[in-house]
């Protein structure tokens, strides 16, 4: 198989629309359409089908996507390979964080990777952490950084815990909760709750805090942003179960009011997380050791205080 031609695919694929991927390889759309063709012709199977200005990719379409990404991944993972030997301050790293990591940790690491490393690219994403795993799994990634129990990610995955967060329960001074000092956990699954999406690591976390006592949350609403939440809590809409460091200066102002839940302590880790079979350019390496570097004293302080 012609590898310009599954390069082509690939583009395609991921775009899903011919238009941008013949923009972004300088191509015309009939010549993309021709390459398309002559893959379906050697495969003997159709790979994509129109549906108006878009492309939607076949059963076959698909199964090819994932071996091209992960082809191409290998190709970009042996160059890199090969660079490494040259200079660590050169290269290229594609990396994913949560918002809470993306917000609040990782800035600092950033500020002083490319001040020790200008000429290294940095490609940095804001997802949730269930798409940050996928990413990874699917050689997106070079590496990503999420939030919640290690414990729970799938086979494949290696993982280094750097620091940990502190979710707090947070109300508007208005709302009937908080003149309480402590709520009671089973209180939170009466459609009071302000929650990330499903896939969210502070969602995950939550919930199995709360199941841990028996109890199940319906929540008032779903919203994708940690930051609609804070404000909507703070305009007296619900609670909201927050990074501490999300909440800080509203703390600090009494705009928010923090409550503790009784028998939950919610100190999620934040980790590094790869495929264990991925090689990791020197400079993606350096990124990680300075990661682990940043936050090395909070976790050492951290592991004392709680024992673990």
């Amino acid at each position: 198989m012609n590898l310009y031609h599954l390069r082509v695919f690939l583009t395609v694929a991921e775009h899903e629309h011919i238009t941008r991927a013949s923009e972004e390889l300088i191509l015309s759309q009939p010549a993309v359409t021709k390459i398309i063709q002559h893959l379906e012709q050697e495969t003997g199977l159709e790979l994509i089908e129109r549906h108006g200005r878009r492309i939607v990719l076949t059963q076959a379409g698909r199964v090819l996507h994932g071996y091209a990404r992960r082809l191409f991944a290998l190709e970009r993972e042996m160059e890199e390979a090969l660079a490494v030997m040259q200079d660590v301050e050169m290269g290229e790293i594609t990396l994913a964080a949560n918002t809470t990591t993306g917000v609040y940790f990782l800035p600092p690491v950033v500020a002083q990777f490319r001040e020790r490393y200008p000429q290294v690219i940095l490609r940095i994403t804001i997802l949730n952490s269930h798409e940050i795993i996928e990413q990874t799994m699917n050689w997106i990634l070079d590496f990503g950084l999420v939030e919640g129990d290690p414990a729970t990610l799938p086979p494949g995955i290696e993982t280094q815990t750097f620091a940990r967060d502190e979710l707090v329960l947070v109300v508007a001074p208005a709302h009937c909760w908080s003149g309480l000092r402590v709520l009671q956990p089973e209180v939170l699954q009466d459609k009071e709750l302000l929650l990330r999406e499903q896939g969210s690591g502070i969602r995950e976390v939550i919930e199995n805090a709360l199941l841990q006592q028996n109890v199940r949350i319906t929540p008032l609403l779903t919203l994708p942003d940690n930051e609609v939440i804070k404000q909507m809590a703070m305009s007296g809409v619900g609670a909201a179960i927050l990074s501490a460091f999300a909440v800080r200066r509203e703390l600090a102002s009494n705009e928010l009011v923090r409550i503790s839940i009784e028998g939950i302590d919610l100190r999620p880790q934040l980790t590094l997380v790869k495929r264990s079979d991925k090689h990791l350019s020197r400079a993606a390496q350096a990124f990680c050791s300075l990661l682990q570097h940043v936050y090395q004293d909070e976790t050492t302080d951290d592991r004392v205080k709680h024992n673990v």
